[in-house]
């Protein structure tokens, strides 16, 4: 009788370290000639314990002393280059860092909305004239330069005629040739 039971838990520790493992219940259920449903009650007999929040709370602080404790390590390799110095090790090094930050912002619900997005601008010098003022200046310089071959009347606008913006000027009619004012 205590082989039996003896047994019967060798075989619930070997699926249950199987299922640990990534292996299906199916596969298993094949392997040990049970249903799906076996497979899961040997695994939930082995894992008996209920998962309330002080188990959550407890499981998500070791999850972020660990994801501490690795970040320090590997953020003075993302920053020296690791051993040997080479880039490579530091980029990988800084890439797991980020993802180890990115799980850490999970955990303590400070991560960013998923539709946010991050966008990388490169910015110009300040001192570089925008394409507006490149061809501002061109034009400009197209009325202006004399020198050039430009004769500046081509952008200025036409002028009135002297005199004929003033309301006490009178106007000058033809007379059969003779032109002379208009008496009131």
């Amino acid at each position: 009788m205590n082989s039996d039971s003896e047994r019967d838990e060798a075989i619930t520790e070997a699926i249950t370290e199987a299922r640990i493992a990534g292996t299906s219940s199916r596969a298993l259920a094949k392997r040990y000639q049970m249903t799906s449903r076996d497979i899961e009650a040997a695994v939930d007999r082995r894992l008996d314990y209920e998962l309330d929040d002080r188990m959550k709370l407890r499981s998500v602080k070791l999850d972020l002393a660990r994801i501490e404790r690795l970040f320090e390590f590997f953020f003075s390799m993302a920053t020296t280059g690791g051993k040997d110095g080479s880039d490579a090790v530091a980029v990988s090094a800084g890439t797991l860092c980020c993802k180890l930050l990115e799980r850490k912002a999970l955990f303590t619900g400070t991560e960013a909305s998923p539709t946010a997005r991050v966008d990388i601008y490169q910015i110009r010098p300040p001192d570089a004239p925008t394409s507006y003022q490149k061809i501002t200046d061109v034009l400009l310089s197209l009325k202006h330069d004399h020198a050039n071959g430009g004769d500046g009347d081509a952008l200025t606008p036409p002028t009135a005629p002297s005199g004929a913006d003033d309301p006490d000027h009178e106007p000058i009619a033809t007379d059969g040739g003779n032109m002379s004012a208009i008496m009131p």
